[in-house]
């Protein structure tokens, strides 16, 4: 149903997206209860995010800042699918703050807090704020997503891969050793 909804639009019947999945209509309705509640199951924030569990396990032994540019990357290719996302759902009329579960994104923002804490434990990142830190990174690629959606860049990847690799570059003169 995310696939349809982000192909075709909003516009796209509950009819046409059952026999996509090969289902009824009216199993997607009783599963969803309505076309909003499927658009908001199929476009609003996933109920895990993946790249969590990356930071949990790291850092590993290569150099931060290639992790960095990375984890980076990543981030910034998961904010571009939700801002599209979120904005289909804007599109439709549903407030998208009715997908959103606040308590994932302390959880990202603690998980990448603690990721370069431990970088930092392990003297592979200088003395710094690193809330500070991990709310730049978080804010800047979240920003970027936002602006490449507003001016109809969507998913751009050398776009968005250039401006991870300048974001960790200027950053790394402060934080890296």
């Amino acid at each position: 149903a995310r696939q349809c909804f982000l192909e075709r639009g909003v516009s796209i019947s509950v009819g046409e997206i059952a026999k996509e999945l090969g289902v009824s209509h009216t199993t997607l309705f009783n599963r969803f209860g309505s076309k909003e509640g499927l658009m908001l199951a199929a476009l609003g924030p996933p109920q895990e995010v993946e790249w969590i569990s990356t930071l949990d396990a790291g850092p590993d032994e290569r150099s931060i800042r290639s992790q960095l540019v990375e984890l980076a990357g990543v981030i910034a290719s998961f904010f571009c699918e939700l801002h599209q996302r979120l904005g289909l759902l804007q599109a439709a009329g549903i407030d998208p703050s009715e997908a959103c579960d606040h308590s994932k994104s302390e959880q990202a923002f603690q998980s990448l807090v603690s990721w370069l804490q431990r970088a930092q434990e392990e003297g592979r990142l200088a003395h710094c704020d690193l809330e500070i830190v991990a709310s730049t990174i978080l804010g800047s690629l979240q920003g970027h997503a936002f602006t490449n959606q507003i001016h109809g860049q969507k998913n751009a990847p050398s776009n968005s891969e250039e401006y991870v690799e300048r974001l960790i570059n200027s950053m790394w003169n402060g934080i890296g050793v």
